[in-house]
């Protein structure tokens, strides 16, 4: 693999580059910057990335249906106004500004002509699955907006959320059962996102041309903040999310060829499969899904039952 690497890259890295880097980590931000690559070679609008270990629930569609109206309201105009917003902190908030809640049920963005998900020429990602996220402060310097989506029976319960990476701010501000889109802050892993074709051209600017000097996710979480003398780039993200790691029955080291794994992860196994934060989980419920089967499915979250005990990172 190095070797392969090593040919690809011509053994040349952007600046700040280091060659005796993990080969993991090279490898992933190979991978993902050919991606980048391809959709701007064939002039792809929009493309969703997905790693191979991610899994999502059955209901993804309807999920992904409503994520849309929700990423309108924070990219698109209001209804008859060409560039008047619904979030009153866009495009950057004042210092006393704070973090202003909309409702999906009861707003309304203008109509856009190019992706259903806000036209392409406004945003460049959108982070739906990650190993953690939080919600923008007026600190942060980018739009606090907040889309809520309530009564959403795709989302686990509050005790059953598993908020990883990120801080615990969904479960301490809103009830059961919702879910929140924001403005990508604090995200790590780079488990699903779509990307426009203007965001892939930056993507391979900031992390091919401009420097490497960390791992793909991190950077990409620079690029979306405007950190470490990057641009701050539009990235929606939601909380929790919609596409997760999902853990089979195997070894602990076999879930990663980023780092080095521990050396109890070369014994340890994880004795039931399961994908935190998703309730029908698509992988756990392929032999349902494959013979028929229409109901029934596996929850790997039922409301009130005890959290079950997940025993891999």
């Amino acid at each position: 693999m190095l070797k392969v690497l090593q040919k690809s890259t011509g053994e040349r890295y952007p600046p700040r580059g280091d060659p005796k880097e993990k080969i993991g980590v090279l490898g992933c931000w190979r991978a993902h910057l050919n991606v980048m690559r391809m959709i701007v070679e064939q002039n792809i609008s929009t493309a969703l990335v997905l790693e191979d270990d991610s899994d999502w629930d059955i209901r993804i569609k309807s999920q992904m249906q409503v994520f849309a109206k929700a990423s309108r309201l924070l990219l698109q105009p209001l209804p008859g106004t060409p560039n008047r917003m619904l979030d009153p902190t866009y495009p950057l908030p004042g210092k006393a500004d704070i973090a202003q809640d909309f409702y999906i049920t009861k707003e309304v963005a203008g109509t856009p002509s190019t992706s259903p998900y806000g036209n392409v020429d406004k945003w460049d990602l959108l982070w739906l699955g990650h190993c953690g996220a939080r919600f923008p402060s007026a600190g942060d310097k980018m739009p606090l907006g907040r889309v809520i989506i309530s009564n959403d029976e795709t989302v686990p319960e509050r005790q059953h959320i598993d908020e990883q990476f990120g801080d615990k701010r969904l479960v301490q501000e809103y009830p059961d059962h919702t879910r929140v889109v924001t403005r990508a802050k604090g995200n790590v892993c780079t488990l699903a996102y779509a990307v426009s074709l203007p965001g892939a051209r930056r993507i391979l600017y900031e992390l091919g041309m401009h420097k490497i000097d960390a791992e793909y996710d991190i950077m990409l979480r620079d690029m979306c903040e405007g950190k470490g003398g990057r641009k701050m780039r539009t990235c929606l993200t939601v909380q929790p999310m919609l596409f997760q790691h999902h853990r089979p029955i195997a070894a602990k080291s076999s879930f990663t060829n980023v780092g080095t794994p521990d050396a109890k992860d070369e014994i340890e196994y994880t004795e039931t499969a399961f994908t935190r934060n998703i309730r029908w989980s698509t992988r756990v419920n392929f032999p349902k899904l494959i013979d028929g089967e229409t109901s029934n499915y596996t929850d790997l979250f039922r409301d009130g039952e005890l959290t079950p005990e997940l025993t891999s990172p």
